[in-house]
């Protein structure tokens, strides 16, 4: 699954295998133990020496401590872990200038308010004066460097005049909308994961975040000031990457889990943590209802090396909910099982209740997918599961849209490449179904689609590996009403990728990575979408013709004084409010670009002949 790689795969393989007298320093551990993964990764999951270096003490000590390396440092002392993971980064700052803040309360009347855009997850914005027409008239207005990261996951909120930023150091900025100052900065304990959503807690606006430990907290939108924090998990495993939405005075919580990267560890007893879905009150945090989607996990056989197995588990939810008022349901998609048994909420598109957390219908996408990272290309370990599936998990939340005759029709994207109409009214009933990708476990739609009245904007990433048959990399525009294709824009690097000599090159003249993972948007006549090779494109929503192209890969003197670089755009894609866009540019993981930069574009004045 792919959330579930974004973790520090430090000392991946040799350190199952620590002995008593290793080494001193926090050098020679990661010169004996960790650089024979990440000097040269053979492997797409693992990120190089150099992102590694780029993230902060606090997210490398959060992911050996208590995060999914966990398992995989159990010979070392505390002491040494802090000492690795304060050793490991190269010297990045997060003093910023003097002159980088603007101190006073945020507006709070939504812009944005979450990932969806809307109770639907249409990510559809109509007020906004972005055209085709004018597109091209976008200038940076401003570019942010986040402090100490590598990838830019978390969409931020925005009203009239902020927009909030969650970062994976664990800060919560509030930005000036037109200059980039810092109106005030919030700081967690642990890395920050999900979307900024903007809602409600005890009368006053708040911005709610999920983070790597599954904790999710309420921060008042006009101060920064901590108003609750829930620890939402079920698991050590449990994590947040799909954003919390509210829908009155409740608070619903996506939960995954990193079992799936665990499993890579020889003796760990894969696998007992599973998704579910979390009910909170949204003024207090209390925790009113779960809905689970797997039943817990019991011993099931001991793999080859005398290890127990345990299942079901898996079937992580990473998507942000969909919210349906009129059936009085809510939707997600789920991942695949990451142990045996497979089950048949894997895969799957889930209809739960909003008032008690039952689960009303299911439609499962691919049966049978049980998948860890103990089958991946290192090659496959006894604590693989027996299905061993190609892990197609629904990624991309799933979207409330109309048919050109009105009638509600649900529409979800899976890894396997399919997009699929389903009907709402007939416990999922599928409508239309659409092969537009390849798929594979890091291809087919990963992170979102977006919707208008007539068609549905399909991002693909299939990578040029893996998978069955040619990839299809690009964006592609399906009709609602039948899921025909009206048009589709080929992803191109525009350059010829030397993959070989990439290794270890955080930003590649030409990018082997340029799909589109990230979750497109619709802004006025034209979508707007990120590639994996930086680039922030806008296309015409009439024929996908690009209409304004902007290459985010760079060095940038940000208005907060941090030296900044751009790379992969992936997650959040570009999104538009008024006359800005809006664009998370880094993502150092899977071999691709990382970067720190949130870059806001404004349309400049009309040219006079």
């Amino acid at each position: 699954m792919k959330h579930s790689c974004l973790v520090l795969t430090l000392c991946l393989g040799a350190l199952f295998s620590a002995a008593e007298d290793a080494p001193a320093t926090p050098a020679d551990h990661f010169k004996q133990w960790c650089a024979v993964c990440h000097d040269a990764p053979t492997d797409e999951k693992t990120p190089a020496t150099d992102a590694i270096r780029r993230m902060s003490p606090a997210r490398i000590s959060h992911a050996l401590r208590r995060g999914p390396m966990r398992e995989y440092v159990g010979f070392m002392t505390f002491d040494e872990v802090d000492a690795l993971a304060a050793w490991l980064p190269s010297g990045q700052t997060d003093v910023m200038a003097e002159d980088a803040t603007c101190p006073g309360p945020a507006a709070t009347t939504a812009a944005i308010d979450r990932w969806g855009f809307d109770a639907g997850n249409n990510r559809h914005q109509t007020d906004t004066t972005i055209r085709a027409s004018n597109v091209h008239r976008l200038r940076l207005q401003w570019a942010f460097a986040a402090p100490r990261v590598t990838a830019m996951r978390s969409q931020p909120a925005v009203t009239e005049d902020t927009v909030f930023l969650p970062t994976q150091d664990g800060d919560l900025f509030a930005l000036d909308r037109q200059t980039g100052c810092i109106r005030w900065r919030y700081r967690a304990d642990a890395p920050l994961r999900t979307a900024a959503t903007l809602g409600l807690a005890g009368g006053r606006a708040a911005l709610f975040v999920g983070d790597q430990g599954a904790t999710v907290r309420a921060i008042d939108a006009k101060t920064g000031m901590l108003i609750w924090q829930q620890a939402a998990g079920l698991f050590p495993a449990s994590i947040t990457t799909g954003a919390p939405v509210q829908h009155g005075a409740t608070l619903f919580v996506p939960l995954s889990a990193f079992g799936v990267a665990l499993a890579a560890e020889p003796g760990y007893e894969c696998c007992k943590s599973h998704g579910a879905v979390r009910a909170l009150d949204a003024d207090t945090g209390k925790v009113k209802w779960t809905a689970h989607m797997t039943p817990p996990a019991k011993p099931t056989y001991e793999n080859d090396m005398g290890v127990q197995m345990w299942g079901p588990s898996g079937a992580a939810v990473w998507t942000t909910p969909a919210i349906d008022a009129k059936r009085g349901l809510l939707y997600v998609g789920t991942g695949q099982n990451t142990s045996t048994p497979a089950t048949e909420l894997s895969d799957a598109v889930v209809a739960i209740r909003l008032a008690d957390g039952a689960i009303a219908w299911h439609f499962q996408g691919t049966a049978g997918d049980a998948y860890n990272m103990a089958c991946g290309r290192r090659g496959r370990s006894a604590s693989c599961p027996k299905e061993r599936g190609p892990d197609f998990d629904f990624g991309a939340s799933v979207v409330i849209a109309k048919t050109s005759a009105g009638k509600d029709v649900l529409l979800a994207g899976q890894k396997s490449g399919n997009v699929f109409a389903l009907d709402p009214d007939k416990d999922g009933a599928v409508i239309w179904q659409r092969r537009v990708g390849r798929g594979s476990a890091l291809g087919g739609v990963h992170w979102g689609l977006a919707a208008d009245d007539k068609h549905v904007y399909v991002p693909i990433a299939d990578p040029p590996f893996g998978g069955d048959g040619e990839p299809k990399p690009g964006v592609w525009a399906l009709r609602i009403d039948d899921g025909e294709e009206a048009w589709g824009h080929a992803a191109d690097a525009g350059c010829v990728p030397a993959r070989d000599r990439q290794r270890g090159v955080p930003w590649p003249d030409c990018s082997f990575r340029y799909e589109f993972s990230a979750a497109a948007s619709v802004a006025g006549d034209v979508v707007l979408a990120g590639a994996l090779d930086g680039r922030a494109f806008a296309l015409s929503r009439d024929d996908g013709k690009v209409v304004w192209e902007y290459a985010t890969k760079r060095p940038y003197k940000a208005a907060n004084g941090l030296d900044g670089h751009g790379g992969a755009i992936d997650s959040a894609g570009p999104f538009a409010v008024d006359n800005q866009v809006f664009v998370l540019s880094g993502y150092g993981m899977f071999s691709q670009m990382p970067g720190n930069m949130l870059l806001a574009f404004k349309l400049g004045p009309v040219a006079v002949p």
